[in-house]
């Protein structure tokens, strides 16, 4: 049955993604092959379907595609170029959002955005942590001041904390506020997902008052990203809609794209000033040595790094910059939220200590 309350027609604006867990119940180098496995895929549908958009994140897998495939990474940055291809996330990867030092997240920023900017010409605008486990409140500041305006995340979930259907503004202690968005339903999709009941649902448990809607879909976690069929499948379900003024319409969408939609609305969004919390509590009490190596990492770089400009500055010794900047990217990859937060297998934590170790 149709609800009288939503305003039509309701856009549905489906976001083509695949979360890639690089570390988690397989290690790193099968994390970073299945990057390459899943740019292949996107990019084939690009080809196959006009007007389909992906939308993917994490710096450091772009980098992986420009080392590993270079061919392949020019086709990604043509696909950026042409608006088919959308840059979010701006951060290194999507890391624990509790646990690492407010400098962490600063270089995560820095060096996420500076690759964006110097291989696509362009920086993410979209914070985008679709999977970490909880979000500390001080992160709008930190958000904002890496460039980034909206953020979308899909844990705590509903069950977990209650907040508002709509976006909101997301506000630090300094008052420092980010558009925020928590979509219903969930990042990822099976294979066999069935994209017109997913359609159905998004506009069912979104927000009913509001003509836009957020809705992920694609295998995620060991990558993988929307199948031939869900593409397919949207592709007929638009043309049908354009026809059912009763009907949710999908497009093909970005998360860029939706929030200038609802933004341009100029509603009066709630506000929450808090951290958005909890999920998987026990994570923070499991696999004690991760936590402790990566706190021990930050501050030994941070001591580091003041060292190394003093001694280039008095004593004209040599700048050390960019080998303190790449041990700062090993601690970043070790941040990532199934590492930093001891849910990966045992034995991918043996490139974890190697990094610690270098």
């Amino acid at each position: 049955m149709p609800n009288d309350s939503l305003p039509r027609p309701v856009t549905v604006h489906m976001v083509g993604n695949a979360h890639i867990d690089p570390v988690w119940l397989w290690p790193l180098a099968e994390g970073r092959a299945e990057v390459l496995s899943t740019y292949r895929t996107a990019l084939m549908l690009l080809d196959a379907f006009e007007g389909y958009v992906f939308t993917s994140g994490g710096s450091v897998t772009y980098r992986w595609a420009a080392e590993d495939d270079p061919a392949l990474f020019r086709r990604i940055q043509e696909a950026v170029a042409s608006g088919r291809w959308a840059l979010v996330n701006g951060w290194w990867l999507q890391p624990d959002c509790n646990i690492p030092a407010g400098e962490s997240f600063a270089r995560h920023a820095l060096y996420g955005q500076r690759y964006l900017e110097e291989q696509f010409g362009r920086r993410a605008r979209v914070g985008y942590n679709v999977d970490s486990f909880g979000h500390a409140g001080t992160l709008p500041q930190l958000l904002k001041a890496g460039g980034l305006d909206y953020y979308v995340f899909f844990r705590p979930g509903p069950h977990e904390k209650d907040l508002p259907l709509e976006p909101f503004w997301w506000e630090s202690p300094d008052g420092t506020r980010v558009l925020t968005c928590r979509p219903p339903l969930h990042y990822g999709t099976p294979a066999s997902e069935d994209m017109r009941e997913r359609v159905a649902q998004a506009a069912e448990r979104g927000p009913q008052t509001l003509p836009d809607i957020l809705c992920f879909y694609g295998v995620g976690n060991h990558g993988g990203g929307p199948t031939r069929a869900n593409v397919q499948t949207l592709t007929e379900m638009a043309r049908a809609a354009a026809t059912d003024p009763e009907a949710p319409r999908p497009v093909f969408s970005t998360p860029d794209r939706f929030f200038r939609a609802v933004e341009s609305l100029g509603r009066p969004w709630p506000v929450v000033a808090d951290d958005l919390q909890h999920h998987a509590r026990g994570c923070y009490t499991a696999l004690s040595r991760v936590k402790r190596e990566n706190r021990q990492a930050e501050h030994a770089l941070l001591t580091a790094e003041r060292l190394a400009a003093v001694a280039h500055l008095t004593a004209g010794m040599p700048n050390r910059q960019a080998a303190l900047q790449a041990a700062w990217e090993g601690v970043l990859v070790n941040q990532f939220h199934d590492i930093l937060a001891g849910t990966s297998i045992m034995s991918a934590y043996e490139d974890v200590w190697d990094l610690y170790d270098a």
